[in-house]
């Protein structure tokens, strides 16, 4: 088979720069390879930083000169130099003249299918304060008193499990344990010992939920062996008039903390806020807090199970026996600073990525979309976890092709080295929240912004 260049049409790269004329395609080698082709690239142009699971790809420059940013090292390429990326690689092209470059990709069989977005079974927790609009959400049979669903979970009490492709059945713990870098990322799994970091759920609180507090990292490794939890809420739905309690509006002494839960007037002390539909309320650990009656939560959380409760409405819990209450170890973890603002404010623009909370524990972007949107986090070098909150969406790996159906009250975990996709709204809009662990090096700018706003508080 002999072809001439110059005969191919091109066509646009799945990366939308660049134009290339394949040579050789997939279902012509009868072989691993996925094409020969070659892409002509303008001065400037990038195709922003992808990764391929299960495909070995090579670089020969033909002509012109290339920067190749390989796992953040850069690569300065000249005509007559060959680049060889592996799989699970970052990599990322940026022609610095106008650039021609052969391509070859070699798909590795033994690696096909084990990367995808991952959906999971239900894993529902029943409690006093639970209602029944989870189950309804969800499409159940009529349930009671489901309080939480558990949407991504790799806490040993309660582990989610995988509902689709060819992990279907296993535990996610067990599979983060088989691949921890390609699903977690690598930094994620270095710093976190392969382990899940974050636990996301849908809340439904019918009664009060108790006052509470978490411990920092510092003190539920001492007292417990665990992580400590930081955690946000985005309200979902709010009945009229429900609310929610965040932070002190008063500052307290540790000993007149402790007369008012004594004598059962801490609720007086606590700032109170009413909820309306995306608010949102970041809580680190030690702030004090609770969620009343007519509220529907999605929750982003350190992955962690240590709460301590302080006041509990002297209510019986589900086995009609008091709740234990933790106010000694409360006491030790409260940060009893009041501030001047507890709810956090966002843009909330169509069709873009809105930034909601960055800290060293998450990040969170919230999307209003009503087109396809493409999101590429693989730079964060993290998974990413995609709450549905409104409007079933399709979302569509671009290295693989992986496609899932990710309905409305739903969750996906996407794993980090195929954390390029497209949302695709299936019903005119969507509404999606995104939460994943954010790696790289904040900017100068960022860094002294930062800066600037601890100095003027």
């Amino acid at each position: 088979m002999k072809r001439l260049l110059s005969d191919i049409k091109p066509v646009t790269t799945l990366h939308d720069v660049g134009l290339k004329r394949v040579l050789l395609a997939a279902n012509e080698s009868g072989c691993s390879l996925t094409q020969i082709a070659v892409t002509d690239l303008k001065a400037g142009e990038v195709a922003q930083a992808h990764i391929h699971p299960d495909m070995q790809e090579a670089f020969y420059v033909m002509s012109g000169d290339l920067d190749v940013l390989l796992d953040n090292e850069l690569t300065h390429c000249h005509a007559d130099e060959f680049v060889y990326v592996k799989s699970c690689v970052s990599h990322e092209l940026r022609a610095i003249t106008d650039v021609r470059v052969m391509t070859i990709g070699c798909v590795i069989e033994a690696q096909r299918s084990k990367l995808y977005p991952m959906l999971f079974e239900l894993n529902l927790h029943e409690v006093v304060w639970g209602g029944s609009k989870l189950a309804q959400w969800k499409g159940l049979a009529e349930m009671d008193h489901i309080g939480e669903s558990w949407e991504v979970s790799a806490v040993e009490s309660s582990p989610s499990v995988i509902a689709n492709g060819t992990w279907a059945g296993y535990v996610l713990p067990e599979v983060i344990a088989k691949m921890p870098e390609a699903i977690l990322g690598r930094e994620v799994a270095k710093r976190y010992g392969g382990k899940l970091p974050l636990l996301v759920k849908f809340l439904d609180i019918r009664g009060n939920l108790s006052i509470q507090v978490h411990p920092d990292d510092e003190m539920a490794k001492r007292e417990h062996g665990k992580m400590g939890k930081t955690e946000m809420w985005y309200v979902l739905d709010a009945e009229p008039g429900a609310c929610l309690y965040s932070g002190f509006k008063q500052e307290l002494t540790p000993e007149e903390y402790k007369k008012k839960v004594e004598d059962g007037t801490i609720v007086d002390a606590l700032a109170r806020h009413e909820a309306h539909v995306g608010d949102v309320f970041y809580i680190p650990s030690g702030r004090v807090h609770a969620a009343c009656s007519g509220v529907l939560l999605a929750e982003v959380q350190q992955s962690s199970d240590v709460t301590y409760r302080i006041f509990d409405y002297n209510r019986p819990g589900l086995d009609g026996k008091p709740r234990e209450l933790h106010t000694e170890l409360a006491a030790k973890a409260l940060n009893y600073k009041v501030e001047n603002e507890y709810r956090t404010e966002y843009s909330n623009l169509e069709n873009r990525a809105n930034r909601v909370v960055d800290s060293p524990f998450f990040s969170v972007r919230v999307m209003e979309l009503k087109e396809p949107f493409h999101r590429n986090l693989i730079k964060h070098d993290s998974f990413v976890i995609t709450m549905c909150l409104k409007g079933d969406c399709k979302l569509r790996v671009r290295s693989t092709q992986a496609e899932v159906v990710l309905r409305e009250g739903f969750s996906c975990l996407i794993p980090a080295a195929i954390a390029d996709y497209d949302v695709i709204p299936m019903s005119g809009r969507t509404r999606i929240l995104d939460a994943f662990i954010d790696n790289r090096e904040p900017s100068l700018a960022a860094r002294l912004t930062r800066f600037l706003r601890i100095g003027m508080k």
